[in-house]
């Protein structure tokens, strides 16, 4: 049975629409993403979830009860801004009771204290927001959301103001603290990594519609349509022209299944990792050749640029750095593709 259910909902704003129709079902205890460029309707949807925007049609639902028409205030849902919205003049301790003022004394301190140690701030409890870093101030942000134990939690791109390495930091954090507590959570983020690395269900949004829902995995290797195959990670389109049963680039066919008729203009979606590369002999073997371009050290990979022969389009090519071939600029390769994805050009 479905904790938070979304039905058609739909919002427009000065006649543009924000929301068209969004569907979303989310079980108790799961942790769901929903990812989009600006302007897609992510955060829109998260603020209709939480009562601060009224949607124009369609419901929402918490473990059965419809609170569409429910104040923010009585839906019984703790909410993370990326903006931490902490009280300046209460210390670390004091925020997070701040939620908990209808509860007797000795009840607030207790369950004060234990969410404090629940996000490792135990320590800081006596600190004013200005003497804590961006990633502990989020912290105590998400302990204050979670102090009245909320039947669902919003996260609304918490953790886009921090440095790479706290956010990443934080995000297991999160993810722990979520899974530990079981709490059914619904996460906006314009970061394709961050919502892949902690999420049991990713929304891909687009225009006010969820263009895939599914697991990281089946979102990142089985993208449901062009755009999502474009947004979520890295990828190299290359133009071609369909035959029965695959593709021809230039002298090359590369074999996909694709449903188009014969002599269509398409692309050829494929992701960096899914190229393989190597030295070209010089012999005419049908081989897709190229020359390189750059290439650059990222650590775990060795990305290089290769120019197609016949024009100007240039694809990236991922490679394990343990593995990766010395190719210099200049360097004729041939490439080897799989994993492709094939659409209308």
């Amino acid at each position: 049975m479905s904790h938070l259910e979304l039905h058609g909902l739909r919002k427009s704003f000065g006649g543009q629409p924000a929301l068209a129709g969004l569907d979303l079902s989310l079980a108790e205890g799961e942790l769901v993403s929903l990812l989009g460029p600006s302007g897609c309707g992510k955060t829109t949807a998260l603020r209709i979830v939480a009562g601060f925007e009224t949607a124009d049609a369609g419901t929402v639902a918490v473990a059965g009860r419809d609170v569409t028409g429910v104040p923010a205030n009585k839906r019984d849902m703790g909410m993370v801004f990326q903006s931490y919205s902490l009280f300046p003049n209460m210390t670390a301790a004091r925020n997070i009771a701040f939620g908990l003022r209808l509860r007797r004394t000795a009840d607030r301190a207790r369950r004060t204290a234990e969410l404090l140690d629940l996000v490792g701030l135990g320590h800081l409890a006596g600190r004013y927001p200005h003497q804590l870093s961006g990633g502990q101030q989020q912290r105590v942000a998400l302990a204050r959301a979670l102090a009245i134990e909320p039947r669902v939690l919003l996260l609304d791109e918490p953790l886009s103001a921090l440095d790479a390495k706290v956010r990443v930091a934080l995000r297991e954090e999160i993810r722990r603290i979520q899974t530990s507590l079981g709490m059914t959570t619904l996460f906006v983020t314009h970061d394709q990594e961050e919502a892949l690395a902690v999420s049991d269900r990713v929304g891909v949004m687009s225009q006010g519609r969820l263009e895939q829902l599914d697991t990281p995995a089946v979102v990142y290797r089985q993208p449901a349509s062009a755009f999502v195959a474009q947004f979520v990670g890295v990828t190299n389109a290359v133009h071609g022209v369909a035959e029965p049963g695959g593709v021809r680039l230039g002298a090359f066919r590369v074999d996909a299944e694709h449903g188009l008729d014969a002599g269509a203009e398409v692309k050829v979606i494929v992701r960096p990792e899914d190229i393989g590369i190597a030295q070209h002999s010089g012999q005419p073997n049908g081989a897709l050749v190229g020359s390189v371009l750059t290439q650059s050290f990222l650590g775990p990979v060795t990305r290089l640029s290769v120019r197609l022969a016949g024009g100007d389009e240039v694809v990236r090519v991922d490679q394990p750095s343990s593995r990766a071939g010395d190719f210099p600029p200049g360097t004729s390769v041939a490439l080897d593709l799989s994993r492709v994805m094939v659409v209308e050009a």
